[in-house]
């Protein structure tokens, strides 16, 4: 039987090593997952405020600029979201099986493509938790559901992680549920069709 003998030289060089990762790599990771959860508790809160408002204040009268200029950003990377989402979803296949099938067969050019366009909707997605979105009850809905599909996204890229983004997702879908409802009693919220045929291809 081969003895053990410490090399304090091989711990000092381990030690350097995953200093080294942590400062960069769990760093980053740590502030990521805050800001996703920064975000979730920001749409929660919109919720919260849309349903006790006092007076429910309509979208058309909410005139704001920098509202509708991310909000035009978003709707367009979010159709190109939803072709590569269709694309992993052929043959009868899921989206997490349609990633998973990716995965094991290493097609890293297209997994690329949707890990990047799922970090940007991501940045102004949170970018949108930070403005009046009670004001917005319908596109409020919209985001909550295409939260769930990027969540999806980085829980089958993120394996380390997974457990982390199957948990947000759950109480992302909860919320959706719960505009549901409180949409569902104002009937004076009209849908828009471009808006609604969107989270219907999201949701298809």
């Amino acid at each position: 039987m081969t003895d053990y003998i410490e090399d304090p030289y091989f711990e000092s060089e381990y030690d350097e090593i995953f200093n080294n990762w942590f400062e960069i790599e769990g760093k980053r990771k740590i502030k990521e997952l805050s800001r996703q959860l920064r975000t979730f508790f920001n749409y929660k809160t919109e919720v919260i405020r849309y349903r006790y408002q006092p007076s429910q204040i309509l979208a058309e009268k909410d005139i704001n600029t920098t509202f509708y200029s991310q909000k035009q950003e978003i709707e367009t990377l979010t159709r190109d979201f939803i072709i590569k989402l269709r694309s992993f979803k052929k043959n009868g296949l899921s989206l997490e099986q349609g990633i998973h099938s990716l995965l094991y067969n290493n097609c890293r050019t297209r997994l690329k493509g949707l890990s990047e366009i799922a970090e940007k909707l991501s940045m102004l997605i949170h970018n949108f938790s930070e403005l009046n979105l009670h004001n917005h009850p319908r596109f409020l809905k919209f985001i909550v559901v295409l939260v769930q599909n990027i969540l999806i996204v980085k829980k089958c890229l993120n394996a380390r992680f997974s457990g982390f983004y199957e948990e947000l997702e759950i109480n992302y879908n909860g919320l959706e549920r719960e505009l549901a409802t409180l949409l569902e009693n104002t009937p004076s919220v009209k849908i828009k069709i471009p808006k609604k045929q969107l989270e219907e291809r999201l949701t298809s």
